[in-house]
């Protein structure tokens, strides 16, 4: 075969670009093995009769592969196109299919929210992007929550970390749910509290009305008995007295416990008002009380009011025989702090008989009485009343005393803003 002079410039020419073309494709592969040499590809993807086929390179970047595979949470590299180029074993665990059946499939197939999930994708132009989603898994819906970062320049994939939210989702279920519990417990207090009340203001009724008629009618027989049916009457009209008191005061031990609403409370007007009405019972023990500027609180004036009383009425009861009462007010302008609280801290101090220190933790039960009933007077329910009413108030109430020397009970009101 003989070739004239064009044909052989023609043929040179085939060659050289053919050359170029090798060289080419020499440049790529060179430039293919540094780049799995310095780590920056752990994955080819070749297209098979337009099936993308990954070859994953085990020796690239191993230890950030280990660190990959022991990672407590799913993580994925995939391509523009979420075409998942590598994913590690808690992911494929989490979602009950092999990692080699993972590989070379689409992300977007795992996801119940295709919309959501490109949607979030798009956002990758201004950052690293996060959100909750549904993902598909074997055999059920896994709540997660996803985090993108786009890898380009340096490599061109998205890693994506998806954290397991079914534990979480399964404690705010429950949590849920045993709230709706807890409303249903309250609703059923709430009801049970409306039928108590119901309930001792008819049994206060019931038992205050024949009461009454026992106290007027024997009000009548008053001089008109012999000596032995005078004391007959006397028992009878003493023991009607002590059961309509006891009758006031469960019913108020029981309203006691109901918070009102929470109002700025002057204790000194508080008081004021309670010595105006304890005026004659002060003037017959012609008791001595003296009172610091008190301070303003949160709270219920009934309540406190009724605590006051409660508390200067037990003084005087308790003042020893032959002595004039002295009640001491005071107020601790310093702020007491017991833990993380902070309160305001009023004393009340009596001259009285005082208490046995072995009897001081039983005086606020209910019903609890250190003396006889023909000593002195009373139910035992006042100082229960006080405790339920600082309880009320988010305080509490302590009593320090010396047999014979008297008794202080420290009132502690938090200290609230008062505006």
């Amino acid at each position: 075969m003989t070739f004239n002079l064009e044909d052989k410039d023609l043929h040179i020419s085939h060659l050289e670009q053919e050359i170029e073309t090798l060289r080419s494709q020499l440049d790529d592969a060179n430039n293919i093995i540094d780049a799995i040499r310095d780590g920056s590809v752990d994955a080819l993807v070749v297209q098979k009769e337009g099936k993308a086929e990954i070859y994953s390179i085990e020796s690239a970047d191993y230890t950030y592969r280990i660190l990959i595979e022991k990672f407590g949470e799913g993580a994925l590299s995939i391509s523009d196109d979420g075409l998942i180029l590598y994913c590690n074993d808690y992911f494929s665990q989490l979602i009950g299919i092999p990692a080699s059946k993972i590989t070379g499939s689409y992300f977007t197939e795992y996801v119940n929210s295709h919309r959501d999930y490109v949607r979030l994708k798009n956002s990758l132009n201004d950052g690293p992007v996060k959100g909750e989603f549904t993902l598909k898994g074997n055999d059920r819906n896994i709540p997660v929550y996803i985090s993108l970062t786009d890898l380009h320049p340096t490599v061109p994939a998205i890693g994506v970390v998806v954290t397991d939210l079914s534990e979480k989702k399964g404690h705010e279920l429950a949590l849920v749910k045993h709230q709706h519990e807890l409303e249903d417990k309250i609703h059923e207090l709430n009801a049970s509290n409306t039928s108590l009340e119901q309930f001792i203001h008819v049994i206060s009724h019931d038992l205050k009305e024949p009461l009454r008629k026992i106290l007027m009618y024997t009000a009548r027989l008053n001089g008109s008995e012999e000596n032995e049916d005078a004391v007959y009457h006397n028992i009878i009209k003493s023991s009607a007295l002590r059961l309509n008191s006891l009758v006031d005061d469960l019913v108020k031990y029981a309203f006691i416990a109901n918070k009102d609403e929470e109002l700025k409370i002057s204790l000194d007007e508080v008081l004021k008002e309670v010595i105006d009405d304890l005026e004659i019972t002060i003037q017959e023990k012609a008791a001595i009380i003296e009172s610091d500027s008190l301070p303003v609180i949160k709270g219920s004036k009934v309540q406190m009011r009724q605590l006051f009383s409660n508390l200067i009425i037990n003084a005087i009861k308790y003042s020893r025989e032959n002595g004039i009462p002295v009640i001491k007010i005071k107020y601790a302008h310093d702020i007491v702090t017991e833990g993380k609280i902070k309160y305001h801290k009023v004393s009340i101090t009596d001259n009285g008989i005082g208490m046995e220190k072995a009897h001081i933790s039983k005086i606020f039960t209910i019903f609890q009485r250190l003396h006889m009933r023909n000593e002195y007077s009373g139910n035992g329910i006042g100082l229960a009343i006080c405790k339920k009413i600082m309880e009320n108030h988010n305080g509490h109430i302590t009593v320090e005393s010396i047999i014979g020397s008297g008794s202080t009970f420290n009132l502690y009101f938090p200290v609230n803003d008062i505006n």
